[in-house]
């Protein structure tokens, strides 16, 4: 989701570690290593993602200057994913097999040759399918050491998580409301202790 214009659902993390003196000359390199590449239209790869420009999409070689600016690495994550719709498969699978029944004179095909069959529809389709994009912004902000990411689900969060260490070799550790409070208290000398009290409210329209 975007984080550059209109509102957007995202998460925090907090980066374990900081980044390295030399980074002007390691991450360049290693952000072109795990950019985006655009799926292969004679391929059957079903998925393609990895880094590209913030404010472009569909620009994934970019110098420094374009995804650094003091002091902050802003990218965009894309994943280009190619689906095949159930009923069209089934119909195309259908149509296949009576065909080669009629050519083969077969009044049942074997079980191996539909899924044989099933395969060979799959990446016909598969080939022809367009992708759909998304992208998912992020902003590392080095003063605070925090990253803003704008995806909220547990296995998203994981595999950006992923990413984010294969690219800058550190670890993202996910910030809770709970966490920022604590830290925020910790910071000003206020006893921790007072979180423990802390119990969920439900809030109703009306009240």
């Amino acid at each position: 989701m975007g984080l550059i214009k209109g509102s957007a659902n995202f998460t925090r993390f907090k980066v374990e570690g900081h980044p390295p003196e030399e980074m002007r000359e390691r991450y360049p390199d290693k952000i072109n290593r795990f950019a985006f590449r655009r799926l292969d239209d004679n391929s059957d790869q079903e998925q393609s993602s990895g880094w590209a420009n913030i404010m472009d999409m569909f620009d994934s070689k970019f110098t420094w200057n374009e995804f650094f600016i003091e002091p902050y690495i802003a990218l965009c994550w894309r994943i280009d994913k190619k689906t095949v719709p159930a009923k069209a498969l089934k119909q195309y699978c259908m149509e296949a097999e009576e065909e080669i029944m009629k050519i083969e004179n077969l009044e049942k095909l074997p079980k191996q040759k539909r899924k044989d069959i099933r395969e060979i529809v799959y990446s016909k389709l598969l080939r022809r399918a367009i992708p759909r994009i998304n992208t998912y912004d992020m902003v590392w902000d080095f003063n605070s050491n925090m990253v803003i990411f704008g995806g909220t689900s547990p296995k998203l969060c994981d595999e950006f998580s992923e990413l984010f260490f294969k690219t800058f070799d550190l670890n993202l550790k996910t910030i809770f409301p709970y966490s920022l409070a604590y830290d925020f208290l910790e910071k000003e000398g206020i006893d921790t202790a007072l979180l423990d009290g802390l119990k969920p409210i439900t809030f109703k329209k009306g009240n």
